[in-house]
């Protein structure tokens, strides 16, 4: 393989974080090249935690480069290339634990460094505490985790009643590669920096990043274990040379179902067996004389059939894979009784799965089976990734997850176009003659009327009056006593939170009864809504750029073999990961609104054909809005100060009176993704809005009360969950990317 390419300046590949690579390169036997470079990465915004040193690469998988600037993700990236040598964990859970020790070293000895030039004393007991019974970090051989600390830490006193602490970095210290490191650290760079390649589109820029809630605690499995291995980790320690794997010598227990069953003759069978870690499939071979079980797994009805297999991890004498497993004992767990219409006979002809390329009209009608497809199972591994990166993102900012009702009196947007909740109608949905309680007209004696003129009088003027409407259905009766709905956002809840914990986010499921069949729109849908006090638009711009680009990142970085799978498949996208890369290579275009209406009333007196003529005031539809980011500028983009009348109530008013803070980002395929803005937190104006804006203020009451007591400038976004796997998978319909979606006239499953 090319060279990896360690660049910064003088001081830079002199430092700890230089050796870290320095050592961990060496132990993996990897050619490193070191070269004084104190340009900044095209395209890269390096934050002051960020030294500056990088580490480059040619992608395995493209000819573009791969671009890291913390000590993490640079170990981490240099135990991947050597996978044979354990340097990233030898199973799953230890690649966890050296990840997470990665972190905490960072967090906890890195960042102490920096401040005071003395590690932090009880971030060392716990090292301290750790190695008691252990000779390293993780498992029985050295890490990249040790590596990390042990460069962090070698050149400073440490307590000398830390005795298991000292003892493991003298191991370290004294290991050949790491003094082999340490001489190289102290001589000149070996190639200088005119002779770097000028092409570096690189993948990802990661920057040392923040854990201002502190690193996780490492996740010991000191109970649970897996009766299996992952089918991903069998492959991931494949090589695609000779095949060998550090499984090779070991007798493996699988477990899945199949994909395909080919029978080669009544004595030989092969199945591909895929358990949804990966998309690919691990071939395994039965032989009637070799493999216990044969005939029950011959007869188990095709695919979609479960299994468990015994064997062992031979070299694939096949050309399509690295591996195979040759079974020794097979189990067939259950069978696919698809052979008739009562599910009685063994066989798979009215297995809804069968071995074709289904439509995905097909998978949305068999949505209990679709994860077994494999753009599904695909969609739902990217989902869960995204999940994660947002966890992390808002979680090491320093922000509180905070989980909002899903019922609700409030409509947030002020739309209308809500779900209600009742229990007036009973539990039998079969039941004739359900007669619903309505407001009854009274006659109201004087006496009557003039106790409750005096009780109008004493109410608090900001609260809502009860009202009864004869006629109407009365809520009094019903579970709450009163209308509940199904919320469409959990923003006005959580904005509670901010305004006394200062930076929190919501995540969870939003639901809107909108009419609406487009590819775009669902019922039920997840939202992502953090909220930052002290803060005006340009910070929530500032904050919604680095998430959504941290997302991609991560999508980048650890679902490559997802995003190859959606990049070839036909209903995908060619060239989606270009499309990700753009996110990361450029800054987000900022513009006005009044600006884009102008620029699209340009392209429209240029000849360009829009279905809706862009004029001021207009609410932009897709086309605009991607028009703006595909087209004009390329890549994303950012709308701000939108005309007051198509926004919220709860948007700060601008200077001008016409517009209001507001600020959408809009990305290529998708056009808007993020919808944020600067809260109104001045009480009168936002009063005001209310009105103008036909809401009651007395509604919205507890939300005024924000503004009343203790108010502060604050702003937050809101980003649809379903839209950012359409962005990052490529996929064009949003009903392929959430396990069971809900749309106007579907609520099956």
């Amino acid at each position: 393989m090319a060279p990896l390419i360690l660049s910064g300046t003088a001081d830079e590949l002199k430092s700890p974080r230089a050796l870290k690579i320095l050592a961990a390169c060496c132990r993996a036997g990897l050619p490193v090249t070191r070269t004084k470079d104190s340009i900044a990465t095209n395209g890269s915004c390096t934050p002051p935690s960020s030294d500056g040193l990088k580490l480059s690469a040619l992608s395995q998988s493209s000819a573009s480069t791969i671009v890291l600037t913390t000590s993490r993700s640079s170990l981490l990236y240099i135990a991947s290339l050597a996978p044979l040598t354990g340097l990233g964990g030898a199973t799953a859970a230890d690649q966890a634990m050296v990840d997470a020790w990665l972190s905490y070293g960072w967090s906890s000895i890195d960042v102490s460094l920096a401040a005071s030039g003395t590690p932090d004393l009880a971030s060392l007991q716990i090292l301290d505490q750790h190695l008691l019974h252990s000779t390293y970090l993780v498992g029985d051989a050295i890490t990249v985790a040790d590596i990390g600390l042990v460069a962090s830490l070698y050149l400073h006193e440490l307590p000398s009643d830390f005795e298991s602490l000292n003892r493991w970095v003298k191991t370290i210290v004294h290991q050949e590669f790491f003094q082999s490191s340490l001489q190289q650290l102290q001589q000149g760079t070996t190639v200088a920096a005119a002779s770097r390649t000028s092409a570096t589109a690189h993948i990802s820029t990661v920057t040392d990043a923040v854990a201002m809630n502190g690193a996780p605690t490492a996740v010991v499995s000191n109970l649970y274990r897996r009766h299996r291995i992952r089918i991903k980790e069998i492959l991931q320690a494949a090589t695609g040379g000779d095949g060998t794997t550090r499984y090779e010598t070991q007798l493996v227990t699988v477990a899945g179902w199949a994909r395909t069953i080919r029978k080669a003759s009544s004595k030989l069978v092969f199945v591909e067996l895929n358990d949804g870690s990966t998309n690919t499939c691990l071939q395994c071979v039965l032989d009637f004389e070799k493999t216990e079980g044969f005939e029950d797994c011959k007869n188990s009805g095709g695919t979609g059939a479960s299994f468990q297999f015994v064997g062992t991890i031979v070299p694939s004498k096949g050309g399509e894979q690295a591996v195979d497993l040759q079974v020794s004992k097979a189990t067939l767990l259950g069978a696919v009784y698809g052979g008739d219409v009562h599910g009685t006979t063994v066989g798979g002809m009215l297995y809804p799965m069968a071995k074709k390329e289904h439509t995905l009209e097909h998978l949305r009608e068999q949505a209990h089976l679709r994860p077994r497809a494999s753009i599904h199972a695909a969609a739902m591994r990217i989902r869960h990734a995204m999940a994660f990166a947002t966890h992390n993102f808002f979680h090491n900012h320093g922000f509180l997850y905070i989980h909002t009702p899903i019922l609700t009196g409030a409509d947030c947007e002020g739309a209308g176009e809500q779900f209600g909740v009742t229990t007036l109608m009973g539990t039998d949905h079969l039941k004739p003659g359900v007669t619903l309680p309505i407001v009854e007209e009274k006659e109201i004696s004087k006496s009557e009327l003039k106790r409750l003129e005096k009780q109008r009088a004493k109410a608090d003027p900001t609260k809502p009056l009860e009202e009864h409407v004869p006629g109407a259905i009365d809520y009094s009766k019903d579970f709450f006593g009163q209308r509940v709905n199904l919320t469409v956002s959990g923003q006005l809840n959580v904005e509670t939170h901010a305004c006394a914990l200062s930076d929190v986010y919501t995540f969870g499921p939003t639901f809107r009864a909108e009419e609406s069949r487009t590819y775009r729109h669902l019922a039920e849908f997840w939202m992502i809504e953090p909220e930052i006090c002290f803060a005006d638009l340009n910070d929530d711009m500032n904050l919604a750029e680095d998430y959504l680009k941290y997302c991609v990142q991560f999508a980048l970085e650890n679902c490559s073999e997802d995003l190859e799978f959606f990049e070839n498949n036909p209903h995908g996208e060619a060239g989606l990961r270009d499309r990700l890369r753009n996110v990361l290579d450029n800054e987000f275009k900022r513009l006005t609104y009044t600006e884009a209406i102008e620029l699209l009333q340009k392209a429209a007196a240029d000849g360009v054909q829009f279905e809706v003529k862009p004029e001021w005031g207009i609410d932009l539809p897709s086309e605009h809005e991607r028009y703006i980011c595909e087209t004009i500028f390329k890549k994303p983009v950012i709308l701000t100060n939108y005309p007051k009348e198509i926004k919220a109530f709860y948007m700060k008013v601008d200077e001008d009176g016409r517009t209001v803070a507001a600020a959408d980002v809009l990305v290529p395929k998708i056009g808007e993704i993020i919808g944020g803005s600067q809260r109104e937190h001045r009480l009168d104006v936002l009063k005001q809005r209310c009105i103008d804006m036909n809401l009651d203020p007395r509604a919205v009451w507890w939300y005024l009360d924000l503004r009343r007591y203790g108010t502060v400038p604050h702003a937050g976004f809101g980003l649809g969950f379903e839209r950012l796997i359409l962005f990052v998978t490529g996929l064009d319909n949003i009903r392929d990317v959430v396990p069971f979606p809900r749309w106007v006239g579907n609520s099956k499953f």
